[in-house]
C-alpha cells in the first residue's frame, strides 16, 4: 500500500485517500486543531506551516526518505494550493500546475486571460490609489464591485455606487492597510443571480458534479448565506454556465484536480466570471453536492489524479440539498441561542455558543453556524432552510465594545 500526502486537514481528502486504498500522511500548521474526520483515516499527522514552501517540503523529504516515495501530493486548502503544486511538480507527480494555481489565486490575471471572452468584464487592479483612479475615470453613479485581488471567503468584498462610497471605502482601508501597498481589483459591477459549478478535471477533461445556486447578503458586502445543489436553471443557463467554466478552467490551463467556479448569471450579458479556486467549494458545498448527486468531488479528484474511475458508485440521499447560514443580529455577547424544529433539517452546527462574542457581518468567517436540508426539490429545501433559519432565537447584549 502506497501512501499519499495531504496539505491542510480536510477530513474529505483524508477519506478520499482512503477510499483509493493509499495511507493518507497529512501535514498540518502548527496550533491547528485535528478534525475526527482526519484522525480517523490518516496513518500521521504532521505539523508543519504547509503555506510556507521551504518548510513544507522540508518534511514531505523527511517522509519520502522514511517511506519512499508518495503517489500524490494534493491540498484542498486555499491557501495551501501553489505550495502543494510545487512539491508535486517537483516530484514529478500528477498535479494542477503551479503556475496555473497562481493563476487562479490571482483574480486580475485571470481576469487578463478572459479579456477577449465574453465571461469577463473592465477592471483596473492595484493599490487603493490605482483603483480609486480607475472608478473616478466614469462618471459618479457607476456601479463597481471592489475586493482584495487574492482574497477568499467574501472579506473585504464592497459594492460602490458613487464616489461617496469609494471615499468611504478609501478611509477604511487607509486604518486597515497603511502603506497603502495592498492590491485591490475593481470591476463593473454584473447583476443576477449567483451560481458556482463544482467540477473536477483529469488530463484537461472537465466534468461537471453539480451547479449551485448561491444566496448572499447582496451590496455591499455579497457575504453569502445559503447553497442549493442542484441550482434550479433551466438546461440552457446550465449549459452557459458549465461552458464559461470550462473556459475558465482553459485559459487559466488547470488541468487537473478539484476546482470551484463562481459566476453571476446577468441578464443581458449572460455567464459573468467573479472567480475560480483550485479546490473544491467552501460551505459545505462538496457535502451538498454528495448528498444531491452522490458524487463525492474529493474522491472523484483523486481519482482524476490517479488516471482511475470512482472508488464509489453514485448513491443521492435526496435529489436536493441545501445549506443555510445564522448571520448575528448586532454586535454583542451572543447570551442565549435557540432553534425551533423543522421537518427536513439533517443537521444543525452552531460556531458560536451563548458567552461568545458575536461581530459585525463582514465576511464568511463572522457567521454564528448553519443548517443543512434535504428535499425533492430545489425550492422545497430552499422553503426549508428559509423556516429553519427564521426559527433561530438569538439572545444578544451589547458590550463595551459594540455600544
Amino acid at each position: 500500500m502506497t501512501w499519499m500526502c495531504l496539505l491542510g486537514p480536510s477530513p474529505g481528502g483524508t477519506r478520499a485517500i482512503a477510499l483509493h486504498g493509499h495511507r493518507a500522511v497529512v501535514l498540518v500548521p502548527p496550533g491547528t486543531g485535528v478534525p475526527p474526520g482526519v484522525a480517523a483515516h490518516a496513518e500521521r499527522v504532521v505539523f508543519c506551516p504547509i503555506t510556507d514552501y521551504g518548510a513544507a517540503r522540508a518534511a514531505v523529504d523527511r517522509l519520502v526518505a522514511e517511506m519512499g516515495p508518495p503517489r500524490l501530493v494534493v491540498s484542498f486548502t486555499e491557501f495551501a494550493q501553489e505550495v502543494c503544486a510545487c512539491i508535486a511538480a517537483n516530484l514529478g507527480l500528477p498535479s494542477v500546475a503551479p503556475e496555473a494555481a497562481a493563476r487562479a489565486r490571482d483574480k486580475a490575471m485571470m481576469r487578463g486571460l478572459l479579456a477577449d471572452t465574453p465571461y469577463a468584464w473592465p477592471h483596473a487592479v492595484g493599490a487603493p490609489p490605482e483603483v480609486a483612479a480607475a472608478v473616478r475615470a466614469e462618471s459618479d453613479g457607476f456601479r463597481w464591485i471592489i475586493k482584495p485581488n487574492e482574497g477568499a471567503g467574501s472579506a473585504g468584498v464592497t459594492a460602490l455606487e458613487s464616489y461617496a462610497d469609494l471615499d468611504r471605502w478609501l478611509t477604511r482601508v487607509a486604518t486597515e492597510d497603511d502603506g497603502n501597498t495592498k492590491r485591490y481589483i475593481v470591476e463593473h459591477a454584473a447583476d443576477g443571480p449567483e451560481f458556482s459549478v463544482e467540477s473536477v478535471s483529469g488530463d484537461g477533461e472537465h466534468t461537471v458534479l453539480a451547479i449551485t445556486s448561491k444566496r448572499t447578503t447582496g451590496s455591499p458586502g455579497f457575504v453569502e448565506i445559503g447553497h442549493v445543489v442542484p441550482a434550479p436553471l433551466t438546461e440552457s443557463d446550465a449549459e452557459r454556465l458549465q461552458d464559461a467554466a470550462r473556459c475558465v478552467l482553459d485559459r487559466l490551463d488547470i488541468r487537473y484536480g478539484a476546482s470551484h467556479t463562481e459566476l453571476r448569471l446577468d441578464p443581458v450579458h449572460g455567464p459573468v466570471v467573479i472567480e475560480t479556486h483550485t479546490r473544491v467549494g467552501g460551505d459545505c458545498i462538496p457535502e451538498l453536492v454528495e448528498l444531491a448527486t452522490g458524487q463525492d468531488q474529493y474522491e472523484r479528484a483523486v481519482a482524476a489524479l490517479l488516471g482511475a474511475g470512482p472508488a464509489l458508485p453514485p448513491t443521492p440521499t435526496a435529489p436536493a440539498a441545501a445549506i443555510g447560514f445564522v448571520i448575528p443580529p448586532a454586535p454583542g455577547t451572543l447570551t442565549a441561542l435557540s432553534i425551533t424544529p423543522v421537518q427536513g433539517v439533517l443537521r444543525w452546527d452552531f460556531e458560536h455558543a451563548p458567552g461568545h462574542d458575536l461581530t459585525e457581518l463582514r465576511s464568511s468567517e463572522d457567521r454564528i453556524g448553519y443548517v443543512i436540508a434535504l428535499g425533492a426539490t430545489p425550492a422545497d429545501v430552499a422553503e426549508t432552510i428559509a423556516k429553519a433559519t427564521a426559527g433561530v432565537h438569538l439572545q444578544v447584549a451589547p458590550t463595551a465594545h459594540s455600544e
